[in-house]
């Protein structure tokens, strides 16, 4: 498997992840990359989907969802399975209505568990309102993970409602004890019940009770269970599941039977990627403690309630074992041989080859992600194969439908004697350029930085811009690639100018603002006091600030050598102070260092978990205490 490149996620260098050691297949799959997210690209299946459940049988992993179409046409289930969770290999028609003898409609939720030998996936059917209709929850079953699955039972297992909890969502979890649970439920109620040892039928409670409530505040539908740490977490869905209000949230308990008091969202719509990120599972890696959130989102274009795409992401825990917010990614390093998510324009025509992105003979050929980043830092690979050729990186795009050279937005493209960034409309306007030997054949790294009105663009050297330009006239849109006349694109990847810093040799310590003084934390409730927008220096556009997120206007600056949270003024000290020089990690330069823009050679730092300001000696201690992973 080639080594993929992760989101370059410090400013002053690509990161890097590398291959952890393999499991057997007796224990499971192979352990993929240590990733961020899904690195060949969201969405990881072609077609619409939702609901996605998962499972590690042998050496696959594998993914059963809902078929995203209207009610009459959900009659079937497909599945997905995947050595690396790279390459996705789709099973068609696991499960049909035509194979269940009471079921008509609205086949969802699939919820797949092995034991015994057998491969059983537990559903919902019929979307049934009250108890006098026929439907609910069933259990089908097969001798292979693939399939073909029958019904069990030959009726629901779960044909009524039962404190108020509509029969659908049902999820399906062993503990360690070898004890099955299912936890299932919509109209805002959730109930756990015991599966009996066959799987197909219902235990009891020791009070005598079958169906226990354990609905937390904000729950709408769909529970997922699962044990970390000797804890059993909750997750659930909140907000209607057309809207942008879709999230998943999440509560921890010592017993799987909880209590389970909320405690915070897990992942919400980003205006920028995705709405209606919701109903979810989560993928642990075997052997590890990598873990993977499994959702449907819909794109931001798309209006039709039922087109949901599958996608994952990385999912982090704080030392106490709280579950930080997730970041939805955008990313592409075409590794799985496709061009999933991407829309083009123009006379060219794109294909995937060789892991890499190409059009060939076009006149001008314009590719877009489903985005609208308006700050943001957006890079890819980019290699000329013609010597007529000009490529780059497209940003900040509207009306893409009216043609490569029609769309509005920025554009920032190599050509064999140079680089240059432009701005396009009505028609197209040079705002700078400069001369480097680009020539033919031969791949560099393109980056841009768009922060408010500053633009900057990166060849290859990600510390220095070789171009920088100020304009106000396109604000937020797509991202993408345009070419003229050929050129192959990879490792693909845009996001926020929003970061966490983590400290690089306390992890899971992260800057963050306490009564306005800056400090190291584990503890980043609210998880806002953690993050920061990088912006054009105060002081030189050419350096940065950091920005608080939950307070806008304040930012990160040095006063008598200790680092504060305060207020902007009007003053040529205060922006003095709130600027630093990016620079490669002084403990290790695959990270980022923050240089006093106006006390050269003095760092920011931390020491007895608060931030200072300080000249770092050359010991490996202090080199660490200014060395910060940027997230």
């Amino acid at each position: 498997m080639r080594r993929l490149r992760a989101l370059a996620v410090a400013l002053s260098a690509a990161v890097l992840f590398t291959l952890s050691p393999a499991a057997s297949a007796a224990d499971g799959p192979a352990v993929p990359p240590v990733v961020t997210t899904a690195e060949a690209g969201n969405p990881i299946a072609d077609g619409w989907y939702a609901d996605p459940d998962v499972a590690v049988y042998g050496d696959r992993y594998w993914v059963f969802p809902t078929t995203s179409r209207s009610y009459s046409e959900q009659t079937f289930l497909d599945a997905f399975s995947s050595t690396d969770l790279v390459n996705w290999t789709k099973h068609p028609r696991v499960l049909e209505t035509a194979n269940i003898s009471w079921a008509r409609y609205a086949l969802w939720a699939p919820a797949p568990i092995q034991r015994n030998g057998r491969y059983y996936l537990y559903f919902a059917a019929n979307d049934i309102q009250n108890n006098s209709q026929l439907g609910g929850i069933g259990v089908a079953v097969a001798d292979r993970p693939e399939g073909p699955y029958r019904d069990a039972i030959g009726r629901p297992l779960i044909a009524q409602f039962h404190n108020g909890a509509q029969p659908i969502d049902q999820d399906v979890f062993i503990d360690d004890d070898g004890q099955a649970y299912m936890y299932y439920g919509g109209w805002s109620h959730a109930n756990v019940v015991k599966l009996n040892p066959d799987m197909t039928s219902l235990g009891t409670f020791a009070d005598g009770s079958t169906y226990r409530e354990i609905t937390p505040s904000g729950y709408t539908e769909g529970p997922q269970m699962f044990k970390r740490g000797g804890r059993y977490y909750l997750m659930w869905s909140e907000g209607g599941w057309t809207g942008p209000d879709y999230s998943v949230s999440y509560a921890i308990a010592d017993s799987p039977t909880g209590p389970f008091t909320r405690l915070d969202s897990v992942l919400v719509q980003d205006a920028a990627v995705a709405r209606g990120s919701g109903h979810n599972s989560v993928i642990n890696v075997p052997g590890t403690d990598i873990w993977y959130i499994v959702y449907h989102r819909r794109p931001l274009s798309e209006t039709d309630g039922n087109h949901r795409a599958l996608a994952y992401d990385r999912m982090y825990f704080n030392e106490d074992g709280t579950i930080r917010p997730v970041t939805m990614k955008v990313q592409d390093d075409f590794a799985d041989g496709n061009s999933l998510g991407w829309r083009t324009h123009g006379t060219g025509q794109w294909s995937v080859n060789g892991g890499a992105y190409g059009v060939g003979s076009a006149t001008t050929a314009l590719a877009v992600q489903d985005t609208a980043f308006s700050s943001l830092v957006q890079e890819a690979d980019v290699r000329l194969t013609d010597a007529g050729s000009e490529a780059g990186l497209a940003f900040r795009v509207t009306r893409p439908g009216t043609g490569p050279d029609g769309y509005h937005g920025y554009y920032a493209a190599l050509r064999p004697d140079g680089v240059v960034l432009s701005r396009v409309g009505d028609s197209r306007t040079q705002l700078a350029a400069a001369a480097l030997d680009i020539g033919v054949g031969t791949t560099h790294r393109l980056k841009v930085e768009a922060t408010g009105s500053t633009l900057k663009v990166y060849v290859d050297d990600m510390r220095t811009p070789r171009l920088q330009a100020t304009d106000t006239t396109h604000t937020s849109g797509a991202n993408g690639l345009r070419a003229s006349r050929s050129a192959v694109f990879d490792n693909f990847s845009v996001r926020s100018n929003v970061f966490s810093l983590e400290a690089s040799d306390q992890p899971n310590r992260f800057v963050r603002h306490e009564w306005s003084r800056g400090r190291i934390d584990p503890d980043i409730t609210p998880f806002a006091d953690m993050q920061w927008r990088v912006v054009p220096g105060l002081a030189d556009p050419a350096a940065v600030s950091l920005e608080s997120v939950n307070f806008p206007g304040h930012y990160l600056r040095h006063r008598f050598g200790e680092v504060w949270m305060d207020r902007a003024t009007d003053d040529s000290l205060f922006r003095a102070d709130a600027t630093w020089r990016i620079r490669p990690g002084l403990a290790d330069p695959a990270l980022t260092s923050f240089e006093s823009w106006n006390f050269p050679g003095e760092y920011l730092r931390h020491r007895d978990s608060l931030l200072w300001k300080e000249t770092i000696t050359n010991t490996p201690q202090n080199r660490a205490n200014a060395t910060f992973r940027m997230w």
